[in-house]
């Protein structure tokens, strides 16, 4: 005697119900909301990688030209990196100034533009320096009020969630 199997017990797979499939769209939403602001977040911060190593570059020539000159930075006539134009392949940063201030303090400011983002564009992102007597220059990070400032801006905030920790001053 074999086993015999009822045709009655035996149910057809049907696929899924309509609150399964609620479920699923649900939780997809739900990732959706948190993923796009962190990836939009994680861009602006991507295109303001070029505007801090613009900066980073320009910070290593002036630290070179203030200490080969005997601790003096060099004057707005002669700056020791090129101001006029960016170089051809930025895309964020539309220009970059140098500005020797007074009691030996500098600023190197860059302009951003073109990343699409309102807190962002138009707005001024900058190094700022202070010569140390041994011909060193100790050195900050931070947002400027303007292109012409050779001291940090506080009250530029709306950058502050895509900038590094380093420039949030």
């Amino acid at each position: 005697m074999g086993f015999k199997h009822s045709t009655g017990t035996r149910r057809r797979a049907r696929g899924f119900t309509l609150i399964e499939l609620m479920i699923v769209v649900a939780i997809i939403g739900i990732l959706a909301a948190i993923a796009l602001p962190a990836y939009t977040n994680y861009m602006t911060r991507a295109k303001l990688t070029e505007a801090v190593t613009t900066l980073d570059a320009a910070r290593v020539a002036v630290n070179e030209a203030y200490s080969s000159s005997g601790g003096t930075f060099p004057s707005a006539s002669s700056p020791p990196i090129i101001t006029q134009a960016v170089a051809s392949n930025a895309q964020y940063v539309t220009s970059i100034k140098y500005n020797p201030g007074v009691a030996s303090t500098v600023g190197v400011v860059v302009t951003l533009g073109k990343t699409g983002i309102a807190q962002v564009d138009g707005k001024f992102l900058g190094v700022f320096g202070t010569g140390m007597a041994d011909g060193s220059v100790s050195w900050i990070c931070g947002t400027a009020n303007t292109a012409n400032d050779t001291a940090s801006g506080a009250g530029v905030q709306s950058m502050y969630p895509y900038l590094p920790t380093a420039c949030q001053h």
